[in-house]
């Protein structure tokens, strides 16, 4: 196993939302930066001088053709779903394929209940060994757990891990889904639908299959397909949007909203540089239903 390149991708993208001013930025990641490598590390501290936000972001834009925007929206809708969430009842916090996700340290929310982060040995011990670089300790409420979602599922890590099964949870799958299998997403929908109590909720993103194109040899393919497989993480699934509610209520939830991040920009058009979004990134949140 390898780490994951795509996840430090969004570290960056992060990292330059952060270097905007208070009042202009969606969120602050003061963690972000401290995940980044090479060039990347470069362009977040560029992102922080004066004239290098634009400067940066027309450079990625060029490359990347809405992704960093695409990243800093569903990190904030995320971020306000995980909250309502834990607010709402929830006692515990799964991230299934963390990379570097920190919430668990700056939601006030998830510094509150245990929060449980899945990932890859090699991700993972590098975020551990770059947060004590930085801060000299780990947060005290996360459990770190070691899996890989394609060989064993998420069940049995986490149980491992000492998550606790029946209790209202949320569930967050973030930049995870359009990599896997039709069976590890079916798999990993489940055990989420079979551990949580009724009312815990899953927050998600996906690629709206209605994008995949086909190449010049047949395959279908979305947007940034070419990018992400030079990385090593090729998109392998999408989802129907307006299939969306009975896909999951096959699967034992019930939706509650579904938005591209083109729609979340439409509802909030303050937001300061923020143009292109893309309409076939979405992300979702749903509810377990009663058994």
């Amino acid at each position: 196993m390898a780490l994951s390149r795509t996840a430090e991708y969004v570290a960056m993208f992060r990292a330059v939302e952060s270097s905007r001013s208070p009042e202009d930025r969606l969120f602050d990641d003061p963690y972000a930066a401290s995940f980044l490598s090479g060039k990347l590390a470069f362009g977040a501290r560029v992102a922080g001088l004066r004239g290098g936000q634009k400067l940066i972001c027309h450079y990625i834009d060029r490359n990347w053709p809405g992704s960093c925007l695409a990243v800093v929206i569903r990190t904030r809708l995320i971020d306000d779903a995980v909250t309502e969430a834990i607010e709402g009842g929830a006692e515990q916090l799964a991230i299934l394929g963390a990379g570097y996700d920190t919430r668990a340290m700056r939601l006030p929310a998830a510094r509150a209940v245990p929060v449980f982060e899945l990932d890859q040995p090699p991700t993972q011990e590098r975020k551990k060994e770059r947060l004590l670089k930085r801060d000299g300790t780990l947060p005290q409420n996360v459990k770190y757990v070691p899996f890989d979602l394609l060989e064993e599922g998420v069940g049995a890590p986490l149980k491992l891990g000492g998550f606790v099964s029946g209790l209202k949870s949320v569930y967050l799958w973030e930049g995870v889904l359009s990599y896997l299998s039709p069976e590890a997403v079916d798999q990993t929908l489940a055990w989420v639908a079979s551990s949580g109590a009724p009312g815990s909720r899953i927050v998600l993103t996906y690629v709206d299959i209605s994008l995949f194109e086909k190449n010049e040899e047949g395959i279908a393919e979305p947007p940034w397909s070419a990018q992400v497989a030079k990385v090593g993480e090729p998109f392998r699934y999408g989802l129907d949007p307006l299939g969306m509610n009975e896909f999951l209520a096959a699967r034992g939830f019930k939706l509650g909203w579904d938005l591209s991040t083109a729609e979340a920009l439409g509802q909030n058009p303050g937001i300061s540089g923020a143009e292109g979004a893309p309409d076939f990134y979405r992300v979702a949140m749903a509810e377990i239903q009663d058994r």
